[in-house]
């Protein structure tokens, strides 16, 4: 979803009519808001995407996935959705390069909004019937929301059928104007709009200036440009997440969590139990488990842990610069494991391991941010000065005026909305619970309700919204 003044308005008037309409009525109002929703994000093609997906998977988990060849028609079923997948990222990636094959202004063909995440839950529909983990869905309303529930179309999670389809045949019992869940929802919104309003969003004017013009920057501003991309994607991924997931929670459905203080894992392994957690699942259950897992020996294990990883940036983006910081997670998968088994097992523990699995992954953002492989080549040459003929602080340095694009003011409201989310997630961290949590935990309705709107008074303050602000898309609305 978009951080605009009509996606407001639309929720306001959706949460007034749900919280009129009684029973069972309810999963319409939502299924024909998300449906209006998805007009407007998405436009014809985006509804259209999903709606053929939605259908596709609805009639093979109905009449296909019953007979005797179960598994043969829901292997031909997830072949069609990997192929739409698949074949319509590449479509999108090739369509802009078709002039230099003769097939100038031809093929313009952009890719559906929300397409890799609603496709990877129908995957995960259809080989969980043919497991026999679920039971194909009946109620075509029940599975058209699986599919199309607004909060999630866009960017995930990335639900599974059974416990999704379950809340929603308690629609007709959600007591209307909760305080207690209004609280809760809205400590999730408020610290979505944080991470992306405050530290996300604002960051993102330096990054993007840096990756404009690497050639000018000095070695040291480009370590700095690197970490401050490493904050934007887990600031803007894990904002979308939380407002989805509190937006959810005001209509009573939960949504799964994604993100679980990423930067405070001790190791790879670890960072991926807590980033993207709704992909990772997907990836363990439908790719790495079914290719054999761990069972079948040490070389197989790891041979399994790169394909998972090597799928995984192809999943994110087509291009070389994916597939290569997908392998780099994949290897790093493997040289923790094989480290972990020895006496140098203290370099993926504790603090010592925060510190190197921090920079290894901000190392292989690096690729994933890069416009293609080159210019991530290039990147990571100029953070060598042997390699690099500036300055080493050049254009990190403010002579009046702004640095990366941004002012002085902005400099300061980023690192004071650092410095916090550092303290939350270290608070969340040792507490075992999910970030937003950290500013409700312990307190009485009253005190939450205080609490989250002096937070959000400084969003609003000094937030990066409004007329005077460039107005963005969340990133993984991308892929």
């Amino acid at each position: 979803m978009t951080l605009q003044i009509t996606t407001i308005v639309f929720l306001i008037v959706l949460l007034i009519v749900f919280q009129f309409v009684k029973g069972t009525s309810r999963r319409w109002v939502l299924l024909l808001g998300s449906i209006v929703f998805i007009c407007f994000e998405g436009g014809l093609l985006g509804i259209l995407a999903v709606t053929f997906v939605t259908l596709l998977t609805y009639g093979a988990g109905r009449f296909l996935l019953s007979g005797e060849k179960k598994k043969s028609a829901a292997f031909a079923v997830i072949a069609v959705l990997v192929l739409i997948l698949f074949g319509w990222k590449y479509i999108a990636f090739l369509a802009p390069r078709a002039e230099l094959y003769g097939f100038s202004g031809s093929m313009n063909i952009p890719l559906p909004i929300g397409l890799s995440f609603y496709t990877f839950q129908a995957i995960s529909y259809i080989a969980d019937i043919c497991e026999g983990r679920v039971v194909p869905e009946r109620d075509i309303v029940n599975f058209s929301l699986y599919m199309l529930f607004f909060p999630k179309w866009m960017s995930g999670p990335i639900e599974r059928a059974g416990t999704f389809i379950e809340q929603l045949r308690f629609q007709g019992n959600i007591r209307a104007y909760s305080f207690h869940r209004i609280t809760h929802a809205a400590a999730y919104i408020v610290w979505g709009l944080v991470l992306k309003l405050l530290i996300a969003d604002k960051v993102a004017i330096a990054v993007d200036t840096a990756f404009g013009d690497i050639t000018v920057l000095g070695p040291v501003t480009l370590f700095v440009v690197s970490i401050l991309y490493t904050l934007q994607i887990y600031c803007d991924f894990a904002g979308y997440t939380d407002i989805a997931i509190g937006i959810s929670k005001l209509f009573g459905i939960d949504l799964s969590k994604n993100f679980k203080t990423p930067y405070m894992a001790e190791n790879i392994k670890d960072f991926w139990r807590r980033w993207h957690m709704s992909l990772s699942s997907f990836f363990r259950d439908y790719v790495y488990i079914p290719l054999g897992g761990n069972q079948k020996g040490t070389f197989k294990k790891y041979l399994n842990t790169v394909v998972v990883f090597f799928v995984c940036g192809l999943w994110h983006g087509v291009g070389l610069s994916f597939i290569v910081w997908g392998l780099l997670h994949g290897a790093f998968s493997v040289v923790t494991d094989l480290i972990s088994k020895t006496r140098l097992k203290f370099l993926t523990k504790g603090a010592l391991g925060r510190i190197i699995t921090f920079l290894l992954v901000n190392f292989a953002w690096i690729f994933f941010r890069a416009a293609s492989l080159s210019q991530a080549i290039s990147f990571i040459k100029c953070m060598i000065p042997s390699l690099n003929a500036n300055v080493i602080t050049a254009g990190l340095v403010n002579y009046g005026g702004e640095v990366l694009g941004l002012g002085a003011w902005d400099w300061w409201i980023i690192a004071a909305s650092v410095v916090v989310l550092i303290i939350m997630d270290h608070v969340a961290y040792k507490r075992d619970v999910f970030t937003p949590m950290v500013m409700i935990q312990g307190l009485s309705d009253n005190r939450r309700a205080v609490v989250l709107a002096l937070v959000l008074s400084i969003v609003l303050i000094f937030g990066e919204y409004g007329s005077g602000a460039q107005v963005r898309e969340f990133v993984y609305m991308n892929f």
